[in-house]
Order: C-alpha cells, then sequence, then structure tokens
C-alpha cells in the first residue's frame, strides 16, 4: 500500500492526538496519588463518675433514671468516637443507653433563653432499642445543627435503673476535649 502525503498528515495527526490523549491521562492519575491526604491523629479522653456525683437530667431515658455529662470540644472536627460503659455494684458491665446533644449557638437571635439550648445529633440505639457500645458521629455539612464545632455539649446517658453505676465515657477525637464538671 502506498501512502500519499495526505495520508502521512492524518497519520501524524492521529498519533499526535493520541500522544496527547495519553498524557493528559497520564497526568491525571499521577495528580491523583500524588495529593497528601492529611490523616487525623486521634486521642482518647475518658471520663469516670460514678451516678451518684452526676447531675439528674430532667429529661429521662426509658423512664428511667438518666443523668449528664457535659464536655468541650475545643476546636471543630470531623469525627468523634463515642463509648460510654456503665459498671454496677458488682463489677458486671451492664447496657448503658445514651444520647449526645449540641449546644445551640443562640448568638444572632435577639431574645436568648435562660438556659442553654440543646439539640440531638446521636444515640446509641434505634427505634427498636438495639445498642451499639460505641458509635462513630461525623458532621453532616448539609445541616448546621448536626456539625461537630468548637462548642458545648452534653450525653445523656442512663443504666436503665435507679441503682448506683460507674460509667466511664470515651470519646476519641482529633481535638482536644475537656470535660465540665
Amino acid at each position: 500500500m502506498k501512502l500519499y502525503p495526505k495520508h502521512i498528515l492524518d497519520l501524524q495527526n492521529s498519533i499526535a492526538f493520541l500522544i496527547l490523549l495519553f498524557v493528559i491521562i497520564i497526568t491525571s492519575f499521577i495528580s491523583c496519588t500524588s495529593s497528601v491526604i492529611k490523616k487525623e491523629t486521634t486521642q482518647e479522653y475518658t471520663f469516670t463518675a460514678e451516678s451518684t456525683t452526676l447531675t439528674k437530667s430532667k429529661d429521662r431515658i426509658d423512664n428511667t433514671a438518666t443523668y449528664e455529662v457535659y464536655f468541650e470540644l475545643t476546636d471543630n472536627t470531623r469525627c468523634i468516637e463515642l463509648s460510654v460503659i456503665a459498671i454496677d455494684t458488682y463489677n458486671k458491665r451492664v447496657r448503658c443507653g445514651y444520647i449526645l446533644e449540641a449546644e445551640v449557638d443562640m448568638s444572632r437571635f435577639p431574645k436568648k433563653p435562660l438556659k442553654p439550648v440543646y439539640t440531638q445529633i446521636a444515640k446509641n440505639f434505634d427505634v427498636n432499642w438495639r445498642f451499639q457500645s460505641n458509635i462513630v458521629f461525623c458532621s453532616d455539612e448539609t445541616d448546621p445543627l448536626k456539625r461537630l464545632n468548637k462548642g458545648n455539649y452534653r450525653l445523656k446517658i442512663t443504666a436503665f435503673s435507679d441503682k448506683m453505676f460507674t460509667f466511664t465515657i470515651q470519646i476519641k477525637s482529633s481535638v482536644p476535649v475537656a470535660f465540665i464538671k
């Protein structure tokens, strides 16, 4: 087959186009793999207290004694891992339910309530009372009330009994957590 100058020019253009396409594809793969993804390092913060020393909550979980623990996130974070362990007086671990609430920023409203307002952002049980011992809660960027911003949080906990328990709260976070007594 004899190639004419027009065919040679078309062949050269096709090869140049394929080389350009190859360079673009390779460059996009290299840029994706070379970007550094910062892995957040987490630290565990622990708080232990007996139920007799904790503040009783007016809002009861399943109509049983419910206690409140307050903590502060010192900066914004994407996710936290939360665990609450309840130990009875016989050193036996018992089922424990908890609700995580965030304090609502009321600073932009003209009338400020006398007490802080909290909104529920997570809990360790579902509507059928199936429990998880640990939960990982991540901010919902589409919902301003479900973001883990710098500020105060309340944890309502219960062991579903009025007896005395020792609660151990563990929070894994990439930002410092300060428990408020």
